[in-house]
C-alpha cells in the first residue's frame, strides 16, 4: 500500500503543471543573438578555439621545432668536417715552409 501511496503522490505533483513562458522579446534576443555571430572574428575565433586546431598548431610547432634541431646538427657535423680539412691544409703549408727554411743558412 505504501508503494502505491507514493506512485499516487508522484503523479499528483503533475495536476498543477503550466506551460512555460518565455520573457519578452525572447525572440528578437536569439535573432540578434545568431546574426551577431555571423561577425568575421566571431566566426575566426570560433575556428581557432577548437581543440582540433590546437593540436594541429602544436604538432606543426613541434615539427618545425626537431626539424631546426636535427638541420643544426647536420650543419655543426658539416662545418666540423670542413674546418678539419682546412685546418690540415693549413698544417700542412706550415710544414711546407718550415721545411723550405731549413736549408737556409743563418751565418751567411
Amino acid at each position: 500500500m505504501k508503494k502505491q501511496e507514493h506512485i499516487d503522490a508522484i503523479l499528483d505533483s503533475f495536476d498543477g503543471i503550466k506551460r512555460a513562458e518565455t520573457r519578452p522579446f525572447m525572440y528578437t534576443r536569439v535573432r540578434a543573438r545568431i546574426q551577431e555571430e555571423s561577425n568575421f572574428w566571431m566566426k575566426t575565433s570560433s575556428v581557432i578555439t577548437r581543440p582540433l586546431v590546437a593540436v594541429c598548431c602544436l604538432v606543426s610547432i613541434i615539427t618545425v621545432n626537431v626539424y631546426l634541431i636535427i638541420d643544426a646538427d647536420h650543419r655543426q657535423k658539416a662545418e666540423t668536417m670542413a674546418t678539419a680539412g682546412t685546418e690540415s691544409d693549413i698544417l700542412q703549408n706550415e710544414n711546407f715552409i718550415l721545411a723550405s727554411n731549413t736549408g737556409y743558412d743563418f751565418n751567411k
